[in-house]
């Protein structure tokens, strides 16, 4: 299970220059991510994604987990034609949810990957990601959120929902 917190940054070189002490930088890719839901799945319990990269895309499937948007099970398919893909699930009942473009700069330290997002329309923002399963998901949440206060980031920054999550609220706050 994906386990992941993520909070706002106002000073993204600030972040950088902290990870690059700290942790190993892993390489910045331009990703697009395009999330689809099956029409009848109103709750939007599962979800997928349609990532491309420079280096490749990947079908990922999520399913919602308990409690915050915090944690989802997924997993990762890879693909060789994304666009034949997209279109044939966009025929077949499944709908688009949303769009997110961001330049990710990845990095690894100790068991965690970091993502420093700049969003398209939506902001820049560390992401903190460990996997786990559900008994030791509120111990891993409390590891991220120390790393999070560790990289310079205030408690009341930490963002408990998905970019999904957030960019429906920017585009229904748009409407």
């Amino acid at each position: 299970m994906e386990i992941e917190l993520r909070a706002s940054v106002d000073d993204p070189d600030a972040i950088r220059n902290a990870l690059a002490i700290q942790a190993e930088h892993r390489g910045t890719s331009n990703e697009h991510d395009f999330y689809l839901c099956h029409e009848s799945d109103r709750d939007r319990s599962l979800i997928l994604r349609i990532r491309r990269k420079e280096n490749g895309s990947l079908l990922t499937f999520k399913s919602k987990a308990s409690g915050d948007d915090t944690a989802w099970p997924d997993v990762d398919i890879p693909l060789t034609d994304s666009d034949s893909l997209q279109q044939l699930l966009l025929g077949s009942g499944y709908v688009k949810v949303v769009e997110i473009k961001k330049r990710r700069s990845s990095y690894r330290l100790e068991d965690f990957e970091i993502n420093v997002d700049e969003i398209e329309n939506l902001g820049v923002f560390v992401e903190i990601e460990g996997r786990g399963d559900e008994e030791g998901r509120a111990k891993i949440e409390e590891k991220i959120a120390n790393l999070l206060l560790g990289l310079g980031i205030q408690n009341e920054n930490i963002i408990r929902k998905g970019y999904v999550t957030l960019m429906l609220e920017l585009e229904q706050s748009l409407t």
